[in-house]
């Protein structure tokens, strides 16, 4: 029996060892009678397309609905199997072995077989592609010998002993891994197709085919617009229901409003707190939280000594966080939506064993985060004194872009206001969607990090010493140890709760780095538009089931 005559549900539950089925349910009505003629959704970015190469991205956006692995995220932020049909996991929890549905095929008819995951993942580790999110392999046997240049990709403990098993072994037992799976990065990729096109390959979407519900179409790309049609041989066509996909690119909110009140733009953001209280009522606005967490990163090694010897004090990193008012700061750029932090874990990202607590509530060390404007004026004077200093300019560095620019000039009036002594220098940098972590070149550096599976660890994973993502190179051996405890945990249990909740102690105890707010961003969408999944986790928004009703 084909696949899209029904759904496949099936949720991983780390604690069995065994082999998991999804269950068949018969489809309901799709209520077709409802559905206008024309389904053609536009959405609106500020990027031009520059690759269709799964491994060059460090954020896929509207993208990831050309892709699909073995798993697929629920809108609640877990894991489904998709192209998997089954998956078998030893006793130790140290192989995974996945058998991959027969009638799974690329967008131009080639069978997705177990070897694609093998050519794709082999290839995100080699050292002539640097895959940005490669660190996501750690922990897979050999990964971490690979990136580190000790092994050929051709180590990495994946295999096909036939068309359709996949075999998968660990270094170690890694609890999350079926939400890790999720990733686009852990997508299957076509090496017929790949050795066919060399250096042409991803380059544009002639010389690209996909797995997911859509594929980008090969004709009438510009640096302007791009868009996506469904994939003919996807396996669930079925319920794609879209005819098309336009994302248009934007460099002027003016035009983006201009093109929502025609009715010719379908998804609008709403910038500012004005903007936000004027449409918070209406049917067509939204607040989408999502995983992620704008952060303040600190230089410790830079140029300037004197900058060093302050910044490596944990009492000036926690005099700077003391002098944050977290809500004001969110509130001025996304507004009253975004969450003040509460550790480094955004809220909602991950739940105890019996679902009914929020590990971003229980993170220790809160009163780390907390405004108190005489605690963090004796912090710092403290501090300038053992550096030395009575007067320093520190540089921040911040995106640019709208809403990074509101946060840092608001940054600064805030910690130059709370802090005697202090100058702060705003550098604006490029946003690029495809390079690689650089370490930073600024003293304080405003970052945002998003959660990439729905898990504690995809959060903390990213400040240990060898984390690419820490690019203010804090390090602390017990953390270390703590993340790596964590990460070689057999199961989702209290031990390991535990261990993440220490580990998120002692960094915020250092402030090696200062988490500021987990914003919420906010829309006016075509009310008319349905069946839309937005994900709080992983990527943001799934246009699969989505229609127009009249």
């Amino acid at each position: 029996m084909k696949r899209w005559r029904f759904f496949l549900i099936l949720i991983l539950c780390t604690s069995l060892a065994g082999c998991q089925m999804a269950k068949e349910t018969h489809t309901t009505s799709d209520s077709k009678g409802v559905m206008t003629r024309k389904q053609v959704v536009t959405l609106a970015t500020s990027q031009p397309l520059t690759t269709l190469d799964t491994d060059k991205l460090t954020q896929f956006g509207r993208l990831n609905n050309t892709i699909e692995g073995l798993y697929s995220t629920t809108g609640e932020g877990q894991s489904e199997l998709a192209l998997a049909k089954k998956v078998k996991v030893t006793n130790n929890k140290k192989t995974y072995t996945f058998t991959l549905w027969r009638d799974s095929h690329w967008s131009n008819g080639d069978l997705i077989t177990a070897h694609d995951f093998v050519y794709s993942w082999q290839r995100a580790l080699s050292p002539t592609t640097k895959a940005p999110n490669a660190d996501l392999f750690v922990g897979m046997q050999n990964a971490r010998q690979i990136l580190d240049g000790k092994l050929p990709a051709s180590k990495l403990g994946v295999s096909a002993p036939s068309r359709f098993k996949l075999v998968v072994h660990l270094d170690h037992p890694m609890a999350e891994l079926p939400q890790r799976l999720t990733f686009p990065l852990f997508g299957p990729q076509n090496e017929r197709i790949a050795l066919k096109y060399g250096k042409k390959y991803a380059t544009k979407p002639l010389y690209q085919v996909y797995a997911g519900p859509f594929m980008v179409a090969s004709k009438g790309n510009t640096a302007k617009h791009w868009h996506m049609i469904p994939n003919p041989h996807y396996w669930d066509r079925e319920h794609v229901y879209l005819q098309r996909i336009n994302v248009d690119v934007y460099h002027s909110n003016a035009k983006m409003w201009t093109d929502y009140r025609k009715g010719t733009l379908d998804e609008v953001r709403l910038l500012g707190k004005a903007n936000i209280k004027s449409f918070e009522k209406q049917a067509a606005y939204t607040a989408r939280p999502y995983s992620k967490m704008v952060l303040l990163n600190y230089r410790q090694a830079g140029p300037k000594s004197t900058v060093n010897q302050l910044l490596r004090q944990r009492i000036a990193r926690l005099a700077i966080s003391h002098a944050i008012d977290r809500q004001k700061l969110g509130t001025a750029s996304y507004g009253s939506t975004s969450l003040p932090a509460q550790g480094i874990v955004p809220a909602g990202l991950s739940r105890g064993q019996r679902g009914t607590s929020d590990f971003a509530a229980a993170q220790p060390q809160q009163q780390t985060l907390k405004l108190n404007l005489p605690l963090a004026k004796r912090l710092w004077q403290t501090a300038k004194k053992r550096a030395g200093v009575k007067h320093i300019t520190l540089t921040l560095s911040y995106l640019d872009a709208t809403y990074s620019y509101k946060i840092a000039h608001t940054l600064q009036h805030q910690l130059t206001t709370a802090l005697p002594g202090l100058t702060i220098r705003l550098v604006p940098r490029e946003w690029s969607v495809d390079e690689l972590p650089k370490p930073t070149s600024s003293d304080l550096t405003l970052t945002t990090q998003h959660a990439q599976y729905a898990d504690p660890l995809s959060m903390l994973a990213l400040f240990t010493s060898t984390s690419m993502a820490n690019t203010g190179k804090w390090s602390n051996t017990t953390y270390d140890q703590l993340i790596a405890q964590a990460s070689t945990a057999p199961a989702f249990n209290s031990t390991r709760w535990k261990t993440l909740l220490k580990a998120d102690g002692v960094l915020m105890k250092s402030q090696g780095v200062t988490p500021l707010f987990q914003p919420a961003s906010t829309y006016l969408v075509n009310p008319k538009l349905n069946g839309v999944q937005y994900n709080t986790v992983g990527t943001q928004s799934n246009f699969k089931g989505a229609y127009f009703v009249k």
